[in-house]
C-alpha cells in the first residue's frame, strides 16, 4: 500500500481545520504533480502541454482518507503498483530541489531581458554560432542538468508553498509525507519554502539554436506568440525582446509560410523542454 499524506499546522489551521480554498488549491497542485509524474513514465519522457487521457486516470488515483488531528492531516492511499512508480518519481523530483535549495547561494539571477539581450549580442559577433535542433537535443546546453520532469513535477509542490509564503498565512508549515519503496518527509516552514521556490523558479537561456517552424499566432501587446516546430511536431510559446523583433516574424505569420530563425531555449530550474519548451527569439536565420 502506498500513502501520500499533508499536514498543515500552526497558524493556517484553526481548531484542526484548514479554509476550502487552502484544502482545494493543494489537492489540485497534488494531483498535477503525481500526473506530471505520471506522464513522463507513461511516455519515457515529458513535454509542456502533455494531456492527461480519461484512461490513464485509474493509475494515479489515490483514495482520500478521514481527517486526523494534529493540525491538518490528511492520508490518500493507493494499492496499484503503478502509482506507486509515480510517488517513487514525486519523492525523488522532490527530494533533489529541497538538497538543492539547501545549497544554494544567495546570488541574484540574471534578468531574463539582459540575458537575451546578451545571446544577440554573442550571435550577432560570432562568439556563439547556433546548433541546429538535433545537435542541440543529443548534447544538451551546460546549464541542463536534470530532467523537465523535475522541474515540472517541483513546479505543482511550489504552488502548494505558496500558501505558508503569504504573509497572511502567519506562522504556518507545510509537511508532505510519501510512503512507497521508501519513505520520505519534507517539511516547510516560511523561510524554507521561499528557498525552494528561488530554487525550482530560476530562470536563463540556452545556448542559440536553429528553429523551423510554422507561426499559430502572435500577440503585439504582449511581444509573444505561438509557433508550431516542424522538426518536433510541437506547439511551443515565442518571446521577443521588443515589438521590432516581432514585427520581423509578421510576414511569415500574414503569408503562412516557414520561418527559420534563430532562438534561445529557456531553461528553468536546470532543466528544459526540446520539444515545446518556451523559445526566446533573437533574429531571422
Amino acid at each position: 500500500m502506498s500513502l501520500v499524506q499533508i499536514h498543515f499546522d500552526g497558524d493556517i489551521a484553526v481548531n484542526h481545520q484548514v479554509s476550502m480554498r487552502t484544502l482545494g488549491k493543494t489537492l489540485t497542485h497534488l494531483q498535477n504533480s503525481m500526473d506530471r509524474a505520471y506522464l513522463e513514465i507513461h511516455y519515457g519522457q515529458l513535454w509542456k502541454f502533455a494531456k492527461m487521457r480519461q484512461e490513464f486516470y485509474q493509475d494515479v488515483e489515490l483514495l482520500v482518507q478521514e481527517p486526523k488531528e494534529g493540525g491538518y492531516v490528511l492520508d490518500f492511499l493507493s494499492s496499484n503498483p503503478v502509482t506507486k512508480t509515480v510517488i517513487n518519481r514525486v519523492s525523488s523530483a522532490v527530494s533533489g530541489a529541497v538538497e538543492a535549495s539547501k545549497k544554494a547561494g544567495l546570488d541574484k539571477a540574471t534578468k531574463i531581458e539582459e540575458s537575451l539581450g546578451k545571446r544577440m549580442a554573442q550571435v550577432e559577433s560570432g562568439i556563439l554560432v547556433p546548433k541546429d535542433l538535433q545537435t542541440m537535443i543529443d548534447n544538451p546546453d551546460a546549464s541542463v542538468i536534470r530532467r523537465y520532469g523535475d522541474r515540472a513535477i517541483c513546479r505543482e509542490i511550489d504552488q502548494i508553498l505558496s500558501i505558508i509564503r503569504a504573509g497572511h498565512a502567519g506562522d504556518s508549515t507545510f509537511e508532505l509525507f510519501l510512503s512507497c519503496d521508501k519513505s520520505a518527509k519534507f517539511d516547510f516552514n516560511r523561510e524554507s519554502a521561499g528557498k525552494f521556490h528561488s530554487t525550482v523558479s530560476r530562470r536563463e537561456l540556452g545556448e542559440p539554436v536553429l528553429y523551423h517552424a510554422t507561426i499559430s499566432s502572435l500577440d503585439r501587446q504582449n511581444n509573444n506568440g505561438k509557433i508550431y516546430n516542424l522538426i518536433t511536431g510541437k506547439v511551443a510559446n515565442i518571446h521577443f525582446f521588443s515589438e521590432d523583433f516581432l514585427e520581423m516574424a509578421m510576414p511569415f505569420f500574414q503569408e503562412k509560410k516557414e520561418m527559420a530563425f534563430v532562438g534561445s531555449p529557456l531553461i528553468e530550474y536546470g532543466a528544459f523542454d526540446p520539444n515545446a519548451g518556451d523559445i526566446y527569439f533573437i533574429k531571422l536565420a
